[in-house]
């Protein structure tokens, strides 16, 4: 007996349920269009039934009381002109100075004495013999401070300390 008042509860929460389901889909396809009264009876849709694209007043303030950026007051330039001619003055004292502080290179220690060309690379290495020490150097190899930059055969241009100069195999200068 149990269980046959078990399922007749049962069987009735089921009819209960569908008759609920059945009841909701009725209501939505029903024909009548009487519009659910509200609890706010002052809200008015500024469109109408036949028109969905219709605008709806803006009710919305814009508050536009911060500065115009673009009527500002121009900033006042404190900064100091110096006219061109100085600043190139003040350059080649700069210079002059910094070339003061660094010591002259002794180009007459420098002797460029010949060259061997690699008969697989082609490659032209120069021999250049520094304060009695020889070095064997390739285009843009170097050694120590010393840093071949081009090699002609007959004068090689050497890089020393910054500064730059050609040294013939003739005569050493």
């Amino acid at each position: 007996m149990k269980n046959k008042k078990f399922t007749y509860l049962l069987g009735a929460a089921v009819l209960i349920v569908w008759g609920l389901i059945l009841y909701r889909v009725f209501a939505a396809v029903s024909t009548d269009d009487t519009p659910v009264a509200s609890n706010n009876t002052n809200f008015q849709s500024g469109k109408n039934a036949g028109n969905d694209y219709a605008l709806i007043k803006d009710t919305t303030h814009l508050l536009v009381n911060y500065r115009d950026p673009f009527h500002e007051e121009p900033v006042k330039d404190t900064t100091k002109v110096i006219p061109l001619r100085k600043l190139i003055r003040q350059d080649d004292q700069l210079k002059q100075r910094t070339s003061a502080l660094m010591p002259q290179p002794n180009w007459s220690m420098f002797r460029y004495t010949g060259y061997i060309r690699n008969p697989h690379s082609k490659k032209l290495i120069a021999l250049i013999s520094y304060n009695g020490r020889s070095m064997m150097l390739g285009e843009g190899e170097s050694s120590g401070e010393v840093k071949l930059l081009k090699n002609l055969r007959d004068s090689v241009k050497i890089a020393y300390n910054g500064k730059t100069k050609f040294i013939s195999m003739n005569n050493g200068q």
